[in-house]
């Protein structure tokens, strides 16, 4: 067994497990980031030291597809050792709407539908679910998606029922890092326009919910303070993770990382424990 080297958070505690993003921090697009596979195999050399969960807002495609897109990448069951070992807000998306008997107007891609979403109902749909869908934000689908959320709003305050959310969002990143390595456009903005027209206020399940971080560390049987977050995204990654009361969290200047990240003014003044130029 390797033994791993100790590290200490700058809360004096020693990091027992680490929560690593995947899109723009393993790889872009289809190619893995340079010396990301060798990272990933180190650290499930100290697995009985070091716990380690892959923690993903990834909404474009399914968990199938995307372990599958891993492999051909590199990240054999060395680095990577099976689906388990990955958190998708896809999934907690999933266990969202069928705790809370929701039906969907679906804004995602038919991958998500087929796999992930297959069994949840989708007749007669009593909430708009947004993921990171190039092929469905047309005109045509957004507005769609406006109308049934105006109705439904309609309803809900006739109807007395309160604040339960009729916009679900899978997660709001505002863009992500292409496989032509250029920016793209996230379904942030596509929810922002849902929201401001509609008058409605999204429900978000994935990074940066405290909630979904919350699961992952009860999954991993560790305490909060002791936890390490990883990743390029330094909103849904840094902000969220701190805030959610990890004990620190390190930005990787990779994926959608943009020059300056690191110095807060994107995240109120909350800063990474670490920068690093890569995983």
């Amino acid at each position: 067994m390797t033994k791993a080297p100790k590290l200490i958070l700058a809360n004096n505690k020693a990091i027992k497990a680490a929560l690593i993003d995947i899109s723009g921090t393993l790889h872009i697009g289809d190619e893995a980031i340079p010396g990301a596979v060798d990272a990933c195999r180190k650290l499930f050399q100290y697995n009985h030291q070091l716990k380690v969960v892959f923690l993903t807002n990834t909404s474009k495609v399914s968990s199938e597809t995307l372990l599958h897109q891993l492999r051909d990448m590199g990240f054999d069951e060395s680095c990577i050792p099976d689906r388990d070992a990955i958190l998708t807000s896809v999934n907690a998306t999933r266990q969202y709407l069928v705790t809370n008997e929701l039906r969907p107007y679906c804004l995602v891609e038919d991958d998500l539908v087929e796999k992930d979403f297959q069994g949840v109902e989708m007749n007669d749909p009593n909430c708009v679910l947004v993921g990171l869908a190039p092929s469905k934000f047309s005109y045509d689908k957004l507005n769609g998606a406006f109308r049934l959320l105006s109705k439904l709003k309609g309803e809900l305050e006739h109807a007395d029922c309160g604040d339960k959310p009729s916009l679900i969002a899978i997660h709001r990143a505002k863009h992500y890092r292409d496989s032509d390595h250029q920016l793209s456009l996230g379904p942030g903005g596509f929810i922002t326009l849902l929201e401001q027209t509609a008058g409605v206020t999204a429900h978000v399940v994935g990074k940066p919910s405290h909630a979904f971080y919350h699961a992952a560390v009860s999954s991993l049987g560790v305490d909060p303070a002791n936890v390490v977050m990883v990743g390029d995204d330094v909103v849904g990654d840094i902000k969220g993770s701190l805030e959610a009361g990890l004990g620190g969290a390190i930005l990787v200047q990779t994926g959608k990382y943009t020059d300056g990240d690191e110095l807060g003014n994107k995240t109120d003044g909350v800063l990474p424990t670490l920068t690093l130029r890569s995983i």
